[in-house]
């Protein structure tokens, strides 16, 4: 008897446990101009400044002066905020064209403390040409690569930034290339992320 006792106790106190540590979870919710919302958010993001893509040491592979993404989140209350892309294009480039095979979904986890999220994106497929006359292909992972920041504004007037520093695998003969420029959320403003 003194034993399922004990199996009794152990049980609930890991229950408690197990309530404790989900309690903890950071939840993550997009809001616009400081109210949380509870349904999909469809945005529009364009590049506020060119975007270079280029290898890890610096070369340069193509300079984009127009980029846009579109989408609508799917999930709006979690761990994560997920967006699948609807629009993902890179155009007015030095080397073109660079093609969108897939655009992935995007997802934003909170950032504790401020209105702010870590911006992930997985499953894209992207082919970009080089300076050596060939195209790559890069890929993120269904796991999703973080590829930056989204600073969130409270104000209604104000628009989000994405800022982009990444790092792409892509494949064997140029196994890496990075990613960078800053983005401006044009709709919906007032765009930002909270617990």
């Amino acid at each position: 008897m003194n034993y399922l006792k004990m199996l009794a106790l152990a049980t609930v106190a890991a229950m408690g446990l197990m309530v404790v540590a989900v309690g903890n979870a950071s939840a993550t919710t997009l809001e616009l101009g400081g109210v949380v919302q509870s349904g999909a958010v469809t945005f529009t993001i364009s590049n506020d400044t060119s975007l270079t893509l280029a290898d890890t040491e610096g070369t340069q592979a193509s300079t984009c002066s127009e980029s846009h993404i579109h989408g609508s989140t799917t999930v709006f209350s979690g761990t994560r905020v997920t967006g699948p892309l609807s629009v993902l294009s890179f155009s007015s480039c030095t080397r073109s064209p660079v093609v969108v095979n897939s655009p992935g979904k995007l997802f934003v986890e909170w950032e504790s403390g401020t209105t702010s999220g870590s911006v992930f994106w997985e499953g894209a497929d992207v082919t970009v040409p080089t300076t050596f006359g060939f195209s790559i292909t890069c890929t993120t992972p269904a796991s999703g690569t973080k590829i930056g920041t989204l600073d969130g504004r409270a104000s209604s007037s104000e628009h989000a930034t994405l800022t982009i520093s990444a790092v792409l695998s892509c494949g064997f003969l140029l196994p890496s290339a990075s990613w960078s420029t800053n983005y401006k959320v044009t709709t919906p403003t007032g765009l930002g992320v909270t617990s």
